[in-house]
Order: C-alpha cells, then structure tokens, then sequence
C-alpha cells in the first residue's frame, strides 16, 4: 500500500512540474510604430526550439521553466534578448537598427548595401526625421549627418530654411555653394518636399560617389527618396501638431532716460550743452508724459505683435495589391511670424503610383505639387520687414511710438510703428508642379532599361504695395504706388538607364550606362504703377501710367549627358567601382562644352577575410572592419546662362538733343575661353563595427580641391564695365569626418547615441595673378570672405594713454576709451609709429566655423519615447554685425544694454571694457574701417531638440479602428551656449546686411494616429 502510494506522489509531482514548467507563450511582433512585422524568428536561447511570426504578426512557441529567454532576429532591426519569467502572454516591439549589416543605401541611379559602398555616403531614414517638429525639410538635417553644415538664417516665416553646404564653401563666384538636389532622380527643391513624404535621404559627399552627376556634383548630391506605397490592406497615417514660436535671442534696448543721460555725456564730451535736463530726464524716468517723454519699446513692441501660433495638418494613405501600390498624401501648414501681418502656409499634394504590368515591364509615377503664400508687412521701400526691423533697432526709447492723435515717432526716415501699421506688405505666391513617369524593362534576368521624363514647374508671383499714409501732422507718404513680379521656371528632365548585373561564381559584376538631357526655360514680366485712387485697390490697372515701368525676359540653357557605372565585387571582400560622366552645357562656349568628369573607388572589407575571422576568436568584440579610397574629379555649371558671348544691354537712355531714346550697349566684356570650375576630391575612409555591430564607426579623411573658379578681378568703376569672368581662382578644404552610432535594447528599454564631428579647413589658395582682393574678402592663405582690417590691443585707459604710442588713424578715437589701434608694420616691413590703412591692416576674422558637431539621444520604455539632439559650431568663426542698428550712436542709432553696461566710462576707466567710450558714430564708418575689436568668437553649442512621447496601449484604441496613437510634446532651439554679442543669436551671422529677424524658439504638441 505504501509502495503504490509512493508511485502515486512520484507521478503526480512529475506531472504537476512538468505542467508548470512547459508551456505555450504567444504574442504579437511589431516595429516601434505598431506595424506588423511578419516573418520574424523566435528562438528558445539554448535550444534548437524556434517559431516564426506570420503575416499578422503573431507567433506561437513552447518553452519550458521560468528562466527561458526568447533571441528574437529580423533583418533591419536589433536582435533582442527577452526574459519570458512566467508570462504566456508576450508581445514584441523591435527596434530598427538603421546601421545594420543589411540596411540598404540610394545612391546616383540606383541602391547599394552600405557594407559594399566604397564612396563617402551618409543617410538618414525617416524614423530619423520624424523626430524633428520642423517647417522645411531643410532644417531636418541638422545634426543629423558628418560633412554637412545645416545653418538657419533667420526666423522669417517666409524665408526660414536653411543653407546647406557639404565639406566648406569650394568656391567664391557665382557658381555658387548649394548643392545638387534630386528628389527620386529628378532635379528639385528640398524644401517644397513635405519632410512627412520622405522615406530617406543620403548625402554624396566625396567624388566617387557624386561623379555621376558630373557637371551639378561639385558640391554634393542630396538624394531625396519619397515613401512608396505597400502591399496590403491600406494604412492611414495623420499627423499634427500646434505650436508657439518666441525668439530665441533679442538684444535689450536701454531705457528712455538712460539713453538721455548717454545724450548729455555725449553732448559735454563734444563740448556742448547738455540736450536733456534734469527734469527732462526725471520724466522720461517717471512716465507722467508718455507722448513727449515716453519710454518705448520699439523692439518689444515689434517681436511681440505676432502671435506665434504654427499648426500642422498631413494625412497619407498607403496600401495596395501585389500588382499595384500606391501611397497618396495631404498636408497643411501655416506658422504665423512673432511679427504682426507676417506669416506663411502651404498645401501639399503627392500621389506615388508603382504597378507591375506583367512579368517585364514595372511603371511607376509619381506626381507632387504645393501652393505656398507668405505675407508681410512693409516699409516704403516695398522691400519687407527689412526697414520695419531696422527701424525698431535703430530707434531709442526716447522716441514714441503710435501717440493718441494717431501720428507716430520717428528717427529721421525710420518710423516703425506707422510702417507696421499701415497698409503697405509684400506678398509672395508660390506654384510649384513636380512629375516623375518611368517604365522599367526588365529584358532578361540580369538586364534591366528604365526610360524616365520628369518634369518640373514653379510659378513665383510678388506683389510690393506702398501705401499712402501720414506719419506726423508734416510728414508721410503721399504717394502710394505697386511693384508686380511674375517668374516662371521649367526643367524638362529624359533619361534612358540600362543595368547589367552578372554572379560568375565569386565574381560580382554591375554595370550601368546612361543618357540625360535636360531642359531649363525661365521667363519674368515685370511691372510698376504709382498714384492709385486709395489704398484699398491694388491692381496694376488702376494706377497710373505717367510713371509706369514694365520690365520682361525669358533665357534657356541645355545640358546633354552621357554617363555610367562599373562595379567589381569578389567574395564581398575586395570591391571595386569606376564612375563617369560627359556633359555639355549650352552656358560654355563650343570649344570648351563638353567635360568629363571621372571617379575611381575601392575597398577591403578585412572582416570578410578568414584570418579576421580566426583572430575575431581573440576579439569577440570586432565584428566589422573595412577601409575605403577614392579619387574623382567633378564640376560646377551653374553659372549665368551666357557669359561668353557679347550682349547688349537695353535699359540705357541717350539724350539726343531735348529727346531721350532707348539705346543699347555693352555693359560686360565676354570670355570666349572660359570653361567649367573643376572640383577634386581624394577621400579615404574606414568604417568599424564592434560587439555584433551595436556600436559602429566611420570616419574619413578628404581632400577636396576647386580649381579654375570662375572670377573677375574687382576694378575701378572708371572701366564703364564689368570685367570678365576668366578661370582663375582656386580653393582649397581639408577635413575628417566622423560618424559614430551605438544602438541597444535591454529587456524593455532601448537606446541609442549617435555622435557626428567634421573639420573644414578652408583656403584660397590662387587668385588669378594676385594675392588679394580686399573688396570680396579674398587672400590667398585663408578662409573665403576674411574681413581685412585694424588689429587692436583694447582701449586706452586716459587721455595721457595716447601721448607716446603711435599715432593714431582715426583722431577722435584717440582719447581715453578709444580702440587702440596697433602699429604692426611701415614702409619698410617694421613698426614706423604711424598707424595707416597702407601698412597697418591684415587678416582680423576667419568667417568659417572649422569644425560642426552634434550628438543625439533617444530610446524607449514601455510606451514611452524621448529624443535629444545638442548642434553646435566649434574651432574659431569670427563674426561681427555691420548693420547701423549694431554699433552704439551710429547714424543716431539706440544702445545695447550690454553695450550700456560694459562700456568704458571715466567711473570705470578699463582698457579691457567690451565695449568703448560711447560716442557718435557716421554711419558705415566702422564697416568701412574695420578693426578686430568688434569681433567676437560665434561658435555655439545649441540644445536643437527635445521630444519625449506616448503611445496608447492598443486594447485602449482598437474598438475606435486605431492601430496607433501616439502623443509627444517637442521643442526647437530651446538653449544656447556662445560667447557672441549678448542677444544675438550666433547661428545666424547677419554680417554686413540690415536684414535681422531672429531665429525662433518653437514648443509644440503633436499627435500622430494610425488606423
């Protein structure tokens, strides 16, 4: 009886434990978006058990015991370890690895795995750039990728986006910086691309990989690639956002009586009376009489008229057949200024369309349009908010602003409030078409043809209206009057591409070949009218035609193309591509039309080799290794369209006795010999991966020369015309960049770091038979656009300073608190005790930033997100504001608080102050003067970007048909570090123009929705 009920517990134990230790877990497999992902490999760690998910996603496997771990793999994205404890119920959200092994890269004319790439080519997926609550595509790019400075240059809601240049400024003429953009193969603009459209965009830095674009490559491609559609019942996608803009910097104004105390102490300083009395000033101090002395602000007012409100609206469909995808998409944007009747929006439309006809023949069409609008107001130039800003700046507090007889205040010309108020603006329409058609053959298995014809329109319409208005019961302006611009641009785009691809055992074999013709025809019509009945109608028709100007014109240039690729792969070890383009272009002249623009590149992927692979025993931690090279020459076409050839000019009127008549003349002398501007670039790279490829790194080196810049020496305006353009000029850049990227996932929390550093180093390095050109801030040895100029050793202490140093250039600086201008050389290369313009100028700023740099940080808990990008500008860039609104009492200007604060007074007689003595200023003089005082260091370290989001469980959104749902809260320039002028913002680097609207602080909340 014992021995039965001893195989009786024996039994039941063993069943009971088997029972609670083997068991059946199932889930759900998604991306970090909530999509499905099917396919997925699940694997019991340590057993050959393994299930695999299915198309909905959801998998099923039988483990055993509680400490069981599930290896979860799917190309594309992080392998994750999870602990399954004592769950039955396990759903998985994988992260994308976007450095993974397999992830695959656009390159000219087509796609490369990134481990085979021997070019210097950085991307950026999608689920990069939707982090970002951005206006224009452009601004989306910051801190994203090494070799490429991203730089906003004001806060305009009509003008916010950004420059781009990749790897330094490679010339000074025309020619221009901006690099070639190409949205799905074909030539456009970034920012009329909606950055909700875009599924990834790579950036070709080095020759090698932008040499088939020849001619348009010379300073970078950026290849932009719009979302397609997917096979499947269909997606729906909306996002939106509202948001508040504020500016980032502003700089403070003194107070009305202190600016009247300046005043006096000016005044005695000159040996006058004093222009304010005590009273006077103890009522600007007081506020009892606010219309004659007031205390104003007239930049408070300004960047505060505007409410600051931006909203976001876009909504897409993906979905399809195994046939036929489609991906279609709708947005809306509209950002109001920090300015009162500045603002901007735009509609967006795309419809991509892929199908496959039958076995051979694939189309694909994608169609994309946007209608954009930008209002501001204006002053009586019809220029925009450009005299608007000034005045705002220039004026004191002391002067009022709107008074309660309904005139206004006003320094001189500049009267702020009244142009603000008035019914003067300037209006811009913008029409932009985009359409891109390809058929593509495949002839037979390893040959493929794709025809291609793109075409592109973009209508640009502005309306500058002047009205009439009175300023003070004396003064105002009486006569209205309307500036009318109409531009209208097309390209045509036809292109055959054939790709042949061939396997021979361990030989790898790509070639491709191709031909472009492009097409580009601009036409304008202007008009003006003045003297309209009242402000309420402007319409050309109505003004009058005494005064009237109509203006008109029309240009085309070609650009015939023949171009191709040559890849060599053995073993994906040793790899091996050969690029080539032959271009002509209608803009040279016959003899010299035509350019061929080659490229070379290698590389050794050691990790592929076998002794790597026996020493990666030793060095579990080296999983990736490859070194990369290339050599390729490229160029710069975009020039005016007939600079070679003689032409007329028929503005000129003659008299001919009391009469005047048209006449024509020649008003530039032509080069029958010019030819393209050639960019070489010598690159070499290596790219590293460590423990399983979670931390990877890549880092290169360049070399990248511009020679024949196209460049007319600056000349006496006695020659009556302008020189010609002669192949002249070289340019010079150095640098690394640096790419280093660690993704990981611990149970339920994923990371990642991404870190990018680049170094320019930038030189002029030939100019034409001289070596300096002072007027465009050119010298052999430095940077493009060095100021020249005074070098300074602070300021003198007192009067009695001055006696025994040299003498000095400017004498009513020569006093206590004045610059101290340095003597640094005479007439016979020492030191003479005269400080002159002849002998005492050199090199006083390098306007280039020698290094850029960002870091980012993200993950994931749960349900929650976060994402965090610091940007920033290092080594030495010298800027100085020259506008009249900068420098204290020029041309009657205001006074900074800084300046105010930190300026040297006989109280406080410190030769080292930031700032001199205060005293009146001619306007221009130290722009025309220039001296390294006023210089100061404008690198910066900006936090760019903080988001952190939530995504609903589903079980609280499916019953309303929601896949997803996901809140976030972000913000844009939200801290700067610098040591710029106070209240500047350093990214911006106004320089020498007026023009100043600050850059914006952006806080928005935004939701996203899939169903």
């Amino acid at each position: 009886m014992k021995s039965i009920l001893l195989l009786f517990l024996v039994l039941f134990s063993t069943s009971y434990y088997a029972s609670a230790q083997s068991r059946t877990v199932t889930g759900k497999v998604t991306d970090t978006k909530g999509e499905t992902l099917p396919g997925v490999s699940i694997k019991l760690k340590g057993t050959s058990v393994g299930a695999t998910s299915g198309m909905d996603g959801r998998y099923s496997i039988n483990v055993s015991g509680n400490n069981s771990v599930l290896v979860v793999t799917y190309i594309g994205f992080v392998t994750q370890e999870i602990a399954v404890n004592n769950q039955t119920s396990l759903d998985i959200a994988l992260v994308s690895d976007v450095q993974g092994l397999e992830e695959v890269v656009v390159v000219g004319y087509g796609t490369q795995k990134k481990v085979n790439l021997t070019g210097s080519v950085a991307s950026v997926s999608s689920e990069q750039l939707e982090k970002r609550a951005v206006t224009k595509s452009s601004l989306a790019l910051q801190g994203q990728m090494s070799g490429i400075q991203v730089r906003q240059g004001g806060g305009n809601p009509a003008s916010n986006g950004a420059s781009l240049v990749i790897r330094g400024q490679g010339t000074f003429s025309g020619a221009g910086n901006s690099p070639l953009v190409l949205v799905d193969n074909i030539e456009a603009s970034l920012d009329l691309v909606d950055p909700n459209d875009i599924e990834s965009v790579s950036i070709l830095k080095d020759a090698a990989s932008a040499a088939i674009f020849g001619s348009k490559a010379a300073n970078g491609v950026i290849l932009v690639t719009t979302k397609k559609g997917i096979a499947g019942k269909p997606i729906f996608t909306y996002n939106s956002y509202i948001g508040k803009t504020e500016a980032t910097m502003v700089p403070e104004m003194i107070n009305s009586w202190e600016y009247a105390e300046v005043i006096n102490q000016v005044f005695v300083d000159a040996g006058a009376a004093k222009r304010y009395s005590d009273a006077d000033i103890e009522k600007f101090r007081s506020g009892t009489d606010p219309v004659n002395f007031p205390n104003f602000d007239h930049i408070g007012n300004l960047f505060n008229s505007g409410n600051g409100i931006s909203t976001r609206h876009d909504i897409s469909a993906r979905g399809g057949s195994e046939q036929t995808q489609y991906m279609f998409s709708l947005g809306y944007y509209n950002e109001n200024g920090i300015i009162t009747k500045n603002d901007a929006n735009r509609y967006n439309i795309r419809v991509n369309l892929d199908s496959r006809l039958n076995d051979k023949l694939k189309f694909s069409l994608k169609m994309a349009g946007n209608l954009s609008r930008n209002n501001q107001p204006s002053g009586v130039n019809g220029l925009g908010l450009g005299t608007i800003v000034g005045g705002a700046m220039r004026n004191a507090n002391s002067i009022p602003g709107r008074m309660p007889d309904g005139f206004y205040g006003r320094n001189e010309t500049l009267h702020p409030e009244a142009d603000l108020e008035s019914a003067s603006f300037l209006q811009n329409r913008g029409t932009n078409f985009y359409t891109n058609g390809s058929v593509i053959w495949d002839v037979f298995k390893d040959l493929k043809i794709t025809g291609q014809i793109g075409h592109t329109y973009g209508l640009d319409q502005s309306k500058a209206y002047v009205a009439k208005y009175a300023i003070t019961p004396t003064y105002g302006n009486a006569l209205n009057s309307l500036n009318e611009n109409w531009y209208q641009g097309t390209a045509l785009t036809l292109q055959t591409i054939a790709e042949y691809n061939k396997k021979v055992k361990d030989h790898n074999f790509y070639l491709l070949g191709g031909v472009s013709g492009q097409t580009y025809d601009d036409k304008s019509l202007g008009a003006f009218r003045d003297a309209f009945p009242n402000n309420s109608i402007y319409e050309i028709n109505a003004g009058s035609t005494s005064r009237g100007r109509q203006s008109g014109g029309a240009s085309r240039n070609t650009l015939q193309s023949y171009f191709g690729r040559f890849n060599y792969n053995f073993r994906d070890k040793y790899l091996f591509e050969a690029n080539a383009r032959y271009d002509g272009s209608s803009r040279f002249p016959q003899d010299s039309r035509w350019g061929l623009f080659p490229s070379f590149s290698a590389a050794w992927r050691v990790s592929q080799e076998s002794f790597f692979k026996d020493a990666k025993d030793g060095m579990p931690w080296l999983s990736d290794l490859k070194f990369r090279a290339s050599w390729g020459k490229l160029g710069n076409q975009s020039i005016g369209n007939y600079p070679y050839q003689d032409l007329l000019s028929l503005a000129p009127v003659y008299p001919f006795g009391s009469t005047l008549s048209a006449g024509a003349a020649v008003t530039t002398l032509a080069n029958k010999n010019i030819t393209w501007e050639t960019t070489t670039i010598n690159n070499v790279g290596l790219d590293l991966g460590l423990f399983n490829d979670k931390l990877s790194l890549s880092a290169d080196y360049f070399v990248k020369t511009t020679d024949d810049i196209l460049y007319s020496v600056s000349v006496s305006n006695m020659l009556g015309a302008t020189p010609a353009l002669t192949n002249a000029g070289s340019v010079e850049n150095r640098g690394w960049d640096f790419n280093l990227n660690y993704r990981n996932v611990v149970g339920e929390f994923s990371y990642g770091v991404s870190a990018i550093v680049s170094f320019v180093n930038n030189k002029v390095t030939k100019l034409s038979k001289i070596d300096r050109d002072i007027a465009r801030g050119l010298f052999v040895g430095y940077p493009i656009g060095s100021a020249y100029g005074f070098k300074s050793d602070g300021l003198f202490g007192s009067n009695a300073d001055v006696a025994g140093y040299a003498t000095q250039p400017f004498a009513d600086q020569a006093q206590g608190g004045g610059i101290k201008y340095l003597d640094i050389s005479g007439p016979s290369g020492v030191p003479d005790g005269v400080v002159n313009a002849t002998y005492d100028r050199t090199i006083i700023g390098k306007p280039l930033p020698t290094s850029t740099y960002a870091l980012t940080l993200n993950g994931g808990f749960k349900n929650f997100d976060f994402n965090l990008m610091v940007q920033g500008e290092g080594g030495r860039n010298d800027q100085v504001n020259l506008g009249q609104f900068f420098f204290p009492l020029e041309n009657n200007s205001n006074v900074q608080r800084d300046a105010y604060e930190n300026r040297w007074t006989p109280q406080n007689p410190n030769p080292n102050a930031a700032y001199p003595k205060l005293r009146n200023i001619a306007s221009g003089f130290f722009n025309t003067n220039r001296v390294d005082f006023w210089y100061r260091d404008a690198t910066f370290l900006r936090l760019k970007n903080a988001q952190i989001g939530y995504t609903l469980p589903k079980k609280l959104i499916s019953r309303a048909g929601m896949s997803s749902l996901r809140l976030y809260v972000s913000g844009e320039n939200l801290f700067t570090l610098s040591d710029f002028y106070k209240g500047w913002d350093p990214e911006m680097q106004t320089g020498g123009s007026a023009w100043y609207y600050p850059l914006s602080k952006l806080y928005v909340a935004g939701i996203s929705l899939k169903f």
